[in-house]
């Protein structure tokens, strides 16, 4: 039995058994012999092969892999062994072909192996769909070693796994986990390597700065002789999968919490999906079944059912449609006003049709839409009423209007009318242009135009207007020019009343503190003589001396007592107190008393003129206040005239009487003339008085239904004219003869009576100071008093010399009086004088009077400063406030006396300074 294989009668039968068919060629591939075996192909028969070229009988691509080989067998005399295909007619086989040198020839062992290599591609490709699929599913293999206690991946899944074999400890992998799933996979590990493999387990990595979502799936245990355990099994990134998940929940939690109604029904209205808030309005609980309930049997009893039902049935599949609104859809939600839908097909995965219909609630905007038509009517008729004219223009469609309610010009454009249109279909070519390119600049350069203008309004009649031009960009919509015109005409004539109103207190503020220096220092300088006088009168005992100084202080008396009516006067008149008298009265008459009563004040070298006209002339009017404007004006008149003559008069002129009184003085200066009867204006400031004369004057006028006015030339003169009614009473004759008969009574001593009791009643004249100061003349003292009995003079080369600058008379006379016999006194009457004087006497003390003619006080004290800095100059004024003791410190002056002074305070200064 052991030789069976090796008896050379069995090697034939072994032989077909086992060897594959032989086929032996020559140099030229042409078939010497051949033995099959184990083959039964139909191309494969001794008598189709033998004496052929064989390997021109193998196809084209067959023939160019075996001939090479054929080749290399003859030429190198080795073995070649290699697989082929041969393809003949429709039908692919291949085999094995051995090929070995044997003499001179290749013998050629050929072996079929069509089934296996069938096989082989077949697992191949399937390999590769396997591969395939697991880079579409991320899909890899891994083996855990509880031995090495590693894990090694290998595969698609794209974390941590690749084409090549890849291995990292349970340790470091696990580092990997997130840590709320550490505990997790650790117990599913344990499970597994027990034998339990029927679980899967899903849980996640961080790699590579992201979180990937894994799951793990043991499919082979092999547990080792050594005792260790291999677990192998698949590993899928599943990452994708449950974002989608997470996206599918989120979308679906979304929809349920959607402020929508959705809805999703078959063709037939039966319900596939409804949210929260669809159910919510149906009441449909959220554990009732929808898939019974139908869309249709929903809303059959509210406006929507039938509109679902047609909108189902005429909604062509592949169509949407939208914004379609139902107005009160919710019966048992009266609060629901309106919804507004849309509505689409949907194709599902079974082929079916489903309309998927969303409604919202649009109540709030259906609210907001009332509440701005609302507000838009209010605001278009405030707009209309507003005393402003506003223009909308769109500066991207060449300035056209989009709003606007009126203009100054063609204020009654309807607004319908004027949209679309621009500023040349409305306005004059050069208006319109003007316009345009005022548009044009703003648009361009953004900057805001602002300007107030007169213009005028249909009627033509002068408006202002406050305009203004604004350009107004936003991302909602193109930029717009906005145009505002304010009327702002009684604004601004308000404006303009306000500004002369401020002007007019301004100067009256002003002019009343000059009024109260004023008065200060014409109160204070009658004051200062009373108060001296007296004192010099109780001490003198010359009897003659005592009548002069009696004189004086009645002078001063007088002079006070008519400042004080005059501020009284005024008072009354403003106030309406004052009652006018209203009688018949012969102007002739009226006009002798006052010149008898003013002749004796008139000035050396002037004199007073009446210019008698018509004697019969009677008027109906107040013979007081006549009496006291004249008299007042002719005072005036007085003051400012040197030489020459002051003439009055009045003559007939149409209805009127005019009056004047004409002097031939210094005259008034041009800007000076406007304001000579405003309160507390003087045109000559070292002139006596309140400044309120001529101001009483034209007040008393004016009641009387007359007016004043005044013209001059200055070095020539000056004339006051004033107008009274001319109004004849029925009783003119009987006063005519009344006054007549008076007139022949009358002496020359009664007619001084009588007119110096009129100038009593009558109050006083514009500056009664000033003719108080010449009845000082008149009465003696205007100059030294030639009968005044001299003080005795000390001797000259000793007593000091003190220069008085003073103006007054009776202000000097009372110092010479106090000081006469203590000190040589010299007198300067003005500031100029004063600074002469000093140059030429060098006096030891200067006595400074600070309002003087031609230079005053201050200004002297400045000029003697710069020529003498010691002498002692003492400021004697009858200015009291503060700011004057200060001023006059300022100028140079070392003290300051106000008047009126008492004998020894005057004294005591005196001897400060001259010790």
């Amino acid at each position: 039995m052991k030789n069976i294989l090796k008896n050379a009668e069995k090697a034939e039968e072994l032989l077909k058994l086992t060897s594959d068919t032989m086929i032996l060629l020559d140099r030229n591939g042409i078939c010497v012999d051949i033995a099959v075996y184990n083959v039964d192909m139909w191309f494969l028969k001794e008598d189709r092969l033998l004496g052929k070229n064989i390997l021109r009988l193998l196809p084209p691509v067959t023939y160019r892999q075996v001939y090479p080989e054929f080749k290399k067998v003859l030429r190198r005399r080795e073995v070649s062994s290699r697989n082929y295909e041969l393809a003949i007619g429709d039908t692919t086989y291949f085999f094995k072909c051995i090929m070995r040198p044997y003499e001179d020839m290749v013998l050629c062992q050929y072996r079929d192996i069509t089934e296996r290599s069938q096989r082989k591609l077949k697992l191949e490709k399937t390999n590769r769909e396997l591969n395939e699929i697991q880079k579409a599913a991320l899909i890899g293999r891994w083996q855990y070693d509880s031995g090495k206690k590693s894990f090694c991946y290998t595969g698609h899944s794209g974390v941590m796994c690749t084409e090549e074999e890849q291995e990292i400890l349970l340790e470091d992998y696990k580092t990997h986990i997130l840590p709320e799933d550490r505990e997790v996979f650790g117990k599913w590990l344990m499970q597994n390597l027990q034998g339990d493999m029927e679980a899967s387990i899903d849980y996640r990595i961080h790699f590579r700065k992201r979180v990937f979502y894994i799951r793990l799936k043991t499919f082979s245990y092999e547990k080792q002789p050594d005792g260790n355990i291999l677990l192998e099994g698949y590993i899928q990134n599943i990452t994708d999968i449950q974002q989608r998940r997470n996206d599918i929940n989120l979308l679906t939690h979304a929809i349920n919490n959607s402020t929508e109604d959705i809805f999703a029904a078959h063709e037939d209205g039966a319900l596939v999906f409804a949210n929260r808030r669809f159910r919510e309005h149906h009441n449909i609980g959220v554990a009732d079944d929808i898939s019974e309930l139908n869309i249709y049997r929903i809303d059959m009893n509210t406006p929507g059912g039938n509109f679902w039902q047609g909108l189902l049935h005429s909604l062509k599949k592949g169509e949407k449609r939208s914004g379609f609104v139902l107005y009160n859809p919710l019966p048992d939600h009266p609060e629901v006003l309106a919804m507004e839908g849309s509505a689409y097909w949907v194709t599902s995965d079974k082929g079916e049709a489903i309309l998927w219909g969303f409604g919202r609630d649009i109540t709030q905007r259906i609210k907001n839409e009332q509440q701005i038509k609302r507000f838009s009517q209010i605001l278009d008729k405030t707009i209309e009423n507003l005393p402003a004219g506003i223009v909308v223009k769109d500066i991207r469609s060449g300035f056209k209007y989009l709003y606007r309610n009126r203009e100054s010009y063609n204020r009654n454009i309807p607004l319908k009318e004027a949209l679309g249109k621009d500023d040349f279909d409305f306005y004059p070519f050069d208006v319109a242009q003007e316009k345009r390119t005022q548009d044009i600049e703003i648009a361009r350069t953004g900057v805001e135009k602002h300007w107030i203008t007169e213009e005028h309004d249909q009627n033509g009649k002068s408006i202002f207007l406050d305009k203004r031009k604004i350009r107004i960009e936003s991302d909602d919509f193109p930029p717009i020019l906005l145009s505002i015109e304010w009327d702002i005409t009684e604004m601004e004539r308000m404006k303009r009343e306000l500004l002369v109103a401020k002007e007019k207190a301004e100067t009256s503020d002003q002019l009343k503190s000059a009024f109260l220096a004023n008065m200060s220092h014409e109160i204070r300088t009658p004051l200062n003589a009373i108060v001296g006088f007296s004192r010099i009168i109780a001490e003198s005992t010359d009897a003659e001396e005592r009548k002069n100084y009696y004189d004086i202080v009645e002078a001063n008396n007088e002079r006070l007592l008519q400042l004080i009516n005059e501020i009284l006067d005024l008072s009354k008149i403003e106030a309406g107190m004052v009652e006018f008298t209203i009688a018949p009265m012969r102007l002739h008459l009226l006009c002798n008393e006052i010149y008898n009563a003013l002749k004796f004040r008139c000035p050396i070298g002037v004199e007073l003129v009446y210019e008698a006209s018509d004697e019969d002339i009677v008027i109906e009017g107040d013979k007081n206040r006549i009496f006291q404007v004249v008299s007042n004006l002719i005072g005036n008149a007085f003051k400012f005239t040197t030489n020459g003559s002051v003439s009055y008069g009045y003559r007939r002129k149409g209805n009127e009487i005019e009056f004047h009184v004409s002097d031939t003085g210094i005259g008034i200066e041009a800007d000076k003339l406007s304001k000579v009867f405003e309160r507390f204006v003087k045109v000559n400031n070292f002139a006596q008085g309140t400044g309120l004369g001529l101001s009483i004057c034209k007040t008393i006028i004016e009641r009387l239904g007359g007016t004043i006015s005044v013209s001059s030339e200055m070095g020539k003169g000056t004339t006051f004219l004033f107008t009274l009614p001319l109004s004849e009473s029925k009783k003119e004759t009987a006063a005519k003869q009344k006054e007549t008969t008076d007139g022949q009574k009358e002496t020359a001593d009664g007619q001084k009576e009588t007119a110096d009791e009129q100038n009593k009643t009558s109050g006083t004249d514009l500056n009664a100071s000033g003719n108080t100061e010449k009845s000082d003349t008149v009465s003696g003292s205007r100059e030294e008093p030639q009968e005044l009995q001299e003080p005795q003079k000390p001797e000259a080369s000793k007593a000091p010399t003190i220069l008085i600058a003073e103006d007054t008379d009776s202000n000097y006379v009372l110092v010479k009086a106090i000081l006469g016999k203590l000190y040589r006194l010299e007198r300067a009457k003005d500031g100029m004088e004063a600074v002469t004087m000093f140059e030429e006497l060098h006096p030891e003390l200067i006595l400074m009077d600070m309002k003087m003619p031609n230079l005053g006080g201050l200004d002297a004290t400045k000029i003697i400063r710069e020529l003498s800095p010691k002498t002692p100059i003492i400021a004697l004024t009858a200015y009291a406030y503060e700011h004057d003791k200060q001023a006059a410190i300022d100028a140079g002056c070392n003290d300051f006396l106000t008047k009126p002074y008492t004998q020894e305070v005057l004294k005591e200064m005196i001897k400060k300074y001259l010790k």
